[in-house]
Protein backbone atom coordinates (compact mmCIF):
# COMPACT_ATOMS: atom_id res chain seq x y z
CA UNK A 1 0.00 0.00 0.00
CA UNK A 2 2.76 2.73 1.11
CA UNK A 3 4.97 1.40 -2.19
CA UNK A 4 1.77 2.11 -4.65
CA UNK A 5 1.61 5.59 -3.13
CA UNK A 6 5.16 6.55 -4.48
CA UNK A 7 4.36 5.26 -7.69
CA UNK A 8 1.17 7.65 -6.93
CA UNK A 9 -1.54 5.03 -7.29
CA UNK A 10 -3.84 6.10 -4.49
CA UNK A 11 -6.85 4.63 -5.16
CA UNK A 12 -4.95 1.11 -5.47
CA UNK A 13 -3.07 1.63 -2.28
CA UNK A 14 -5.80 3.15 -0.20
CA UNK A 15 -7.91 -0.52 -1.17
CA UNK A 16 -4.88 -2.47 0.36
CA UNK A 17 -4.33 -0.55 3.20
CA UNK A 18 -7.88 -1.06 4.26
CA UNK A 19 -7.06 -4.64 3.85
CA UNK A 20 -4.05 -4.50 5.99
CA UNK A 21 -6.13 -2.46 8.65
CA UNK A 22 -8.72 -5.59 8.47
CA UNK A 23 -6.57 -8.01 9.11
CA UNK A 24 -4.74 -6.32 11.90
CA UNK A 25 -8.04 -6.38 13.30
CA UNK A 26 -9.22 -9.55 12.76
CA UNK A 27 -6.11 -10.65 14.27
CA UNK A 28 -5.97 -8.55 17.29
CA UNK A 29 -2.08 -8.38 16.64
CA UNK A 30 -1.61 -4.63 18.84
CA UNK A 31 1.78 -5.04 18.47
CA UNK A 32 1.52 -4.12 14.36
CA UNK A 33 -0.54 -1.47 15.07
CA UNK A 34 1.36 1.23 15.13
CA UNK A 35 3.89 0.67 12.43
CA UNK A 36 0.40 -0.07 10.05
CA UNK A 37 -1.62 2.98 11.48
CA UNK A 38 1.89 4.73 10.50
CA UNK A 39 1.71 3.45 7.14
CA UNK A 40 -1.96 3.95 5.96
CA UNK A 41 -3.57 6.65 8.14
CA UNK A 42 0.25 8.75 8.50
CA UNK A 43 0.16 8.62 4.41
CA UNK A 44 -1.76 6.24 2.14
CA UNK A 45 -5.59 7.41 3.26
CA UNK A 46 -4.68 11.25 3.01
CA UNK A 47 -4.94 11.14 -0.40
CA UNK A 48 -8.54 10.18 -0.82
CA UNK A 49 -9.61 11.63 2.38
CA UNK A 50 -9.11 14.87 4.28
CA UNK A 51 -5.93 14.59 6.24
CA UNK A 52 -7.74 15.81 9.66
CA UNK A 53 -9.67 12.41 9.44
CA UNK A 54 -6.74 10.48 9.90
CA UNK A 55 -5.24 12.09 12.99
CA UNK A 56 -7.05 10.60 15.34
CA UNK A 57 -6.06 7.36 14.30
CA UNK A 58 -2.73 8.22 14.34
CA UNK A 59 -2.84 9.60 18.12
CA UNK A 60 -4.38 5.49 18.68
CA UNK A 61 -1.11 4.59 16.87
CA UNK A 62 1.11 6.05 19.42
CA UNK A 63 -0.92 5.41 22.62
CA UNK A 64 -0.73 1.74 21.43
CA UNK A 65 2.88 1.84 20.58
CA UNK A 66 3.78 3.43 23.91
CA UNK A 67 1.78 0.19 25.59
CA UNK A 68 2.86 -2.45 24.03
CA UNK A 69 6.37 -1.30 24.43
CA UNK A 70 6.83 -0.44 20.77
CA UNK A 71 8.37 2.88 21.25
CA UNK A 72 10.13 3.39 18.13
CA UNK A 73 7.09 2.83 16.06
CA UNK A 74 4.80 4.64 18.81
CA UNK A 75 7.29 7.96 18.10
CA UNK A 76 7.55 7.74 14.53
CA UNK A 77 3.70 7.57 14.38
CA UNK A 78 3.14 10.53 16.90
CA UNK A 79 5.29 12.56 14.67
CA UNK A 80 3.22 11.87 11.55
CA UNK A 81 0.58 13.01 13.46
CA UNK A 82 2.29 16.11 14.09
CA UNK A 83 3.76 16.99 10.67
CA UNK A 84 -0.03 15.98 9.40
CA UNK A 85 -1.35 18.52 11.22
CA UNK A 86 0.95 21.06 10.64
CA UNK A 87 0.07 20.51 6.96
CA UNK A 88 -3.67 20.89 7.35
CA UNK A 89 -2.92 23.64 9.07
CA UNK A 90 -3.93 22.83 12.63
CA UNK A 91 -3.60 25.94 14.99
CA UNK A 92 -0.64 26.34 16.05
CA UNK A 93 -0.72 27.41 19.41
CA UNK A 94 -2.21 23.68 20.57
CA UNK A 95 0.03 22.81 18.36
CA UNK A 96 3.30 24.03 19.83
CA UNK A 97 2.00 22.60 22.83
CA UNK A 98 1.76 18.80 21.81
CA UNK A 99 5.27 19.17 20.07
CA UNK A 100 6.94 20.49 23.78
CA UNK A 101 4.78 17.30 25.23
CA UNK A 102 5.92 15.25 22.47
CA UNK A 103 9.42 16.15 22.06
CA UNK A 104 10.34 15.45 25.92
CA UNK A 105 8.48 12.28 25.30
CA UNK A 106 10.88 11.36 22.18
CA UNK A 107 13.74 13.01 24.70
CA UNK A 108 12.82 10.74 27.90
CA UNK A 109 12.83 7.54 25.48
CA UNK A 110 16.17 7.85 23.41
CA UNK A 111 14.51 8.18 20.46
CA UNK A 112 17.11 10.93 19.02
CA UNK A 113 16.06 10.83 15.51
CA UNK A 114 12.03 11.61 16.19
CA UNK A 115 13.56 14.10 18.92
CA UNK A 116 15.57 16.06 16.23
CA UNK A 117 11.98 16.23 13.57
CA UNK A 118 10.12 17.68 16.23
CA UNK A 119 13.05 20.33 17.08
CA UNK A 120 12.57 21.47 13.41
CA UNK A 121 9.01 21.66 13.59
CA UNK A 122 9.18 23.45 16.98
CA UNK A 123 11.52 25.62 15.29
CA UNK A 124 9.34 26.74 12.80
CA UNK A 125 6.10 26.85 14.66
CA UNK A 126 7.59 29.17 17.14
CA UNK A 127 8.78 31.11 14.58
CA UNK A 128 5.30 32.16 13.39
CA UNK A 129 4.05 32.70 16.80
CA UNK A 130 6.83 34.70 18.45
CA UNK A 131 7.97 38.15 16.19
CA UNK A 132 11.66 37.60 16.29
CA UNK A 133 14.89 39.24 13.92
CA UNK A 134 15.29 35.96 12.15
CA UNK A 135 12.30 34.50 10.31
CA UNK A 136 14.36 31.85 8.53
CA UNK A 137 14.84 28.33 9.86
CA UNK A 138 18.14 27.88 7.54
CA UNK A 139 19.24 31.79 8.43
CA UNK A 140 19.06 32.13 11.71
CA UNK A 141 21.97 32.67 14.04
CA UNK A 142 20.53 31.05 17.31
CA UNK A 143 23.24 28.69 18.95
CA UNK A 144 20.59 26.32 19.41
CA UNK A 145 19.31 26.17 16.03
CA UNK A 146 22.73 25.59 14.96
CA UNK A 147 23.51 23.04 17.32
CA UNK A 148 20.26 21.04 16.06
CA UNK A 149 21.38 21.93 12.26
CA UNK A 150 24.44 20.33 13.03
CA UNK A 151 23.21 17.39 14.23
CA UNK A 152 20.78 16.46 11.78
CA UNK A 153 23.07 16.89 9.08
CA UNK A 154 25.82 15.18 10.85
CA UNK A 155 23.58 11.93 11.05
CA UNK A 156 23.62 11.99 7.72
CA UNK A 157 19.90 11.11 7.94
CA UNK A 158 18.45 12.12 4.98
CA UNK A 159 14.84 12.23 5.68
CA UNK A 160 15.55 14.45 8.96
CA UNK A 161 18.02 16.71 6.24
CA UNK A 162 15.47 16.61 3.43
CA UNK A 163 12.96 18.09 6.36
CA UNK A 164 15.12 20.67 7.39
CA UNK A 165 14.82 22.42 3.74
CA UNK A 166 11.06 21.30 3.76
CA UNK A 167 10.50 23.27 6.89
CA UNK A 168 12.78 25.85 5.95
CA UNK A 169 11.78 26.69 2.27
CA UNK A 170 8.17 26.77 3.40
CA UNK A 171 8.88 29.17 6.46
CA UNK A 172 11.20 31.26 4.20
CA UNK A 173 8.22 31.46 1.60
CA UNK A 174 5.56 32.55 3.95
CA UNK A 175 7.50 35.23 5.18
CA UNK A 176 8.67 36.14 1.33
CA UNK A 177 12.07 35.34 1.37
CA UNK A 178 11.54 33.70 -2.18
CA UNK A 179 15.34 33.29 -2.54
CA UNK A 180 16.06 31.59 0.16
CA UNK A 181 12.99 29.06 -0.41
CA UNK A 182 14.06 28.52 -3.86
CA UNK A 183 17.55 27.90 -2.89
CA UNK A 184 16.40 25.70 -0.32
CA UNK A 185 14.02 23.62 -2.73
CA UNK A 186 17.10 22.81 -4.89
CA UNK A 187 19.31 21.88 -1.81
CA UNK A 188 15.97 19.92 -1.16
CA UNK A 189 15.88 18.15 -4.95
CA UNK A 190 19.42 17.30 -4.35
CA UNK A 191 19.06 15.01 -1.25
CA UNK A 192 16.00 13.09 -2.84
CA UNK A 193 18.22 12.17 -5.50
CA UNK A 194 20.33 10.42 -2.55
CA UNK A 195 16.92 8.81 -1.82
CA UNK A 196 14.35 6.26 -2.64
CA UNK A 197 11.30 8.20 -2.50
CA UNK A 198 10.45 11.84 -2.45
CA UNK A 199 7.95 13.62 0.49
CA UNK A 200 4.86 14.66 -1.13
CA UNK A 201 2.74 15.40 1.67
CA UNK A 202 -0.43 15.23 -0.16
CA UNK A 203 -0.04 18.19 -2.75
CA UNK A 204 1.70 19.86 -0.32
CA UNK A 205 5.29 20.07 -1.54
CA UNK A 206 4.54 20.60 -5.52
CA UNK A 207 1.98 23.57 -4.16
CA UNK A 208 4.84 25.11 -2.28
CA UNK A 209 7.82 24.22 -4.96
CA UNK A 210 5.41 25.59 -7.50
CA UNK A 211 4.46 28.92 -5.20
CA UNK A 212 8.53 29.16 -5.07
CA UNK A 213 9.12 29.00 -8.74
CA UNK A 214 6.66 31.25 -9.62
CA UNK A 215 7.40 34.23 -7.18
CA UNK A 216 11.19 33.55 -8.79
CA UNK A 217 10.12 33.69 -12.56
CA UNK A 218 8.24 36.87 -11.51
CA UNK A 219 11.35 38.35 -10.53
CA UNK A 220 13.86 37.28 -12.42
CA UNK A 221 12.40 36.25 -16.09
CA UNK A 222 14.08 32.95 -16.32
CA UNK A 223 12.42 30.48 -17.84
CA UNK A 224 13.50 27.60 -15.88
CA UNK A 225 11.53 28.88 -13.25
CA UNK A 226 8.40 29.02 -15.17
CA UNK A 227 9.22 25.45 -16.49
CA UNK A 228 9.48 24.29 -12.52
CA UNK A 229 6.07 25.61 -12.05
CA UNK A 230 4.13 24.44 -14.96
CA UNK A 231 5.51 20.83 -13.42
CA UNK A 232 4.33 21.50 -9.98
CA UNK A 233 1.16 22.62 -11.44
CA UNK A 234 0.57 19.01 -13.56
CA UNK A 235 1.24 17.30 -10.31
CA UNK A 236 -1.80 19.42 -8.74
CA UNK A 237 -4.32 18.75 -11.76
CA UNK A 238 -3.13 15.03 -11.29
CA UNK A 239 -3.07 14.89 -7.43
CA UNK A 240 -6.84 16.78 -7.12
CA UNK A 241 -8.08 14.13 -9.05
CA UNK A 242 -8.07 11.55 -5.48
CA UNK A 243 -7.34 14.34 -3.41
CA UNK A 244 -9.87 17.31 -3.80
CA UNK A 245 -10.73 18.45 -0.15
CA UNK A 246 -6.75 18.76 0.40
CA UNK A 247 -5.31 19.45 -2.99
CA UNK A 248 -8.17 21.65 -4.74
CA UNK A 249 -7.66 25.20 -3.22
CA UNK A 250 -3.84 24.89 -3.68
CA UNK A 251 -4.48 24.23 -7.52
CA UNK A 252 -6.65 27.15 -7.61
CA UNK A 253 -4.00 29.05 -6.01
CA UNK A 254 -0.85 27.98 -8.41
CA UNK A 255 -3.88 28.75 -11.59
CA UNK A 256 -4.10 32.56 -10.17
CA UNK A 257 -0.34 33.12 -9.47
CA UNK A 258 0.35 31.77 -13.31
CA UNK A 259 -2.29 33.82 -14.67
CA UNK A 260 -1.21 36.88 -13.26
CA UNK A 261 2.05 36.16 -14.09
CA UNK A 262 0.97 35.98 -17.91
CA UNK A 263 -1.03 38.99 -17.72
CA UNK A 264 -4.51 37.36 -17.51
CA UNK A 265 -5.41 39.70 -14.81
CA UNK A 266 -9.82 38.84 -15.15
CA UNK A 267 -8.90 35.01 -15.14
CA UNK A 268 -6.31 35.64 -12.10
CA UNK A 269 -8.84 37.92 -9.86
CA UNK A 270 -11.31 34.84 -10.40
CA UNK A 271 -8.99 32.06 -9.45
CA UNK A 272 -7.46 33.81 -6.53
CA UNK A 273 -11.39 34.25 -5.09
CA UNK A 274 -11.78 30.22 -5.83
CA UNK A 275 -9.00 29.93 -3.76
CA UNK A 276 -9.22 31.08 -0.99
CA UNK A 277 -13.17 30.25 -0.68
CA UNK A 278 -12.29 26.30 -0.99
CA UNK A 279 -9.40 26.27 1.52
CA UNK A 280 -11.57 28.07 4.11
CA UNK A 281 -14.66 25.80 3.15
CA UNK A 282 -11.69 22.69 3.68
CA UNK A 283 -10.37 23.97 6.75
CA UNK A 284 -7.05 24.59 5.77
CA UNK A 285 -6.51 28.39 7.37
CA UNK A 286 -3.18 28.96 6.22
CA UNK A 287 -3.48 28.42 2.46
CA UNK A 288 -6.59 30.57 2.83
CA UNK A 289 -4.11 33.50 4.43
CA UNK A 290 -1.32 32.97 1.86
CA UNK A 291 -4.08 32.72 -0.86
CA UNK A 292 -5.75 36.28 0.34
CA UNK A 293 -2.29 37.67 0.42
CA UNK A 294 -1.31 36.77 -2.93
CA UNK A 295 -4.90 38.13 -4.31
CA UNK A 296 -3.61 41.48 -2.40
CA UNK A 297 -0.06 41.53 -3.75
CA UNK A 298 -1.92 40.94 -7.47
CA UNK A 299 -4.44 43.67 -6.69
CA UNK A 300 -1.86 46.22 -5.55
CA UNK A 301 0.41 45.33 -8.67
CA UNK A 302 -2.19 46.76 -10.43
CA UNK A 303 -3.54 49.66 -8.82
CA UNK A 304 -6.87 48.23 -7.29
CA UNK A 305 -8.09 49.24 -4.19
CA UNK A 306 -8.95 46.40 -3.23
CA UNK A 307 -5.89 45.16 -2.16
CA UNK A 308 -6.30 46.35 1.20
CA UNK A 309 -9.84 44.11 1.72
CA UNK A 310 -7.42 41.07 0.88
CA UNK A 311 -4.60 41.96 2.92
CA UNK A 312 -6.89 42.54 6.08
CA UNK A 313 -8.50 39.40 5.37
CA UNK A 314 -4.66 37.49 5.11
CA UNK A 315 -4.07 39.30 8.24
CA UNK A 316 -6.92 38.01 10.21
CA UNK A 317 -6.47 34.30 9.08
CA UNK A 318 -2.71 34.41 9.98
CA UNK A 319 -3.73 35.63 13.46
CA UNK A 320 -6.58 32.60 13.98
CA UNK A 321 -3.97 30.22 12.50
CA UNK A 322 -2.01 31.68 15.57
CA UNK A 323 1.15 33.03 13.32
CA UNK A 324 1.91 36.42 14.75
CA UNK A 325 4.75 36.79 13.43
CA UNK A 326 3.58 36.15 9.86
CA UNK A 327 0.54 38.76 10.79
CA UNK A 328 3.06 41.64 12.09
CA UNK A 329 5.47 41.34 8.69
CA UNK A 330 2.52 41.50 6.54
CA UNK A 331 1.34 44.90 8.75
CA UNK A 332 5.04 45.81 8.15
Amino acid sequence: SFLLCQFEYFEAADHIGRLAVFLLDKCKAEKYRPGIYMLYYGVVRSWNVHIEQNLEYLLRGYHVGMQTGNIEAALFTIYSYLINSFTCGRKLVKLKKELDSFGKKALENKQMAVHNLICLMQLVVSTLLISNDSPSLIGSQNTETKVLLERVTEGKDTFAICHVYILGYIEAYIFGEYELAAKMVEKRQEVEKTMSRRSLYFGMIDFYDGLVFLAMARKTNDDKWTLGAAKALSKLESFVQTGKANCEHKLFLLQAETKSLLGENENAISKYDSAIAVAGKNGFIHEQAIASERAGDFLLRNGDSRASQYYGNSNMLYLQWGAQCKADHLCK
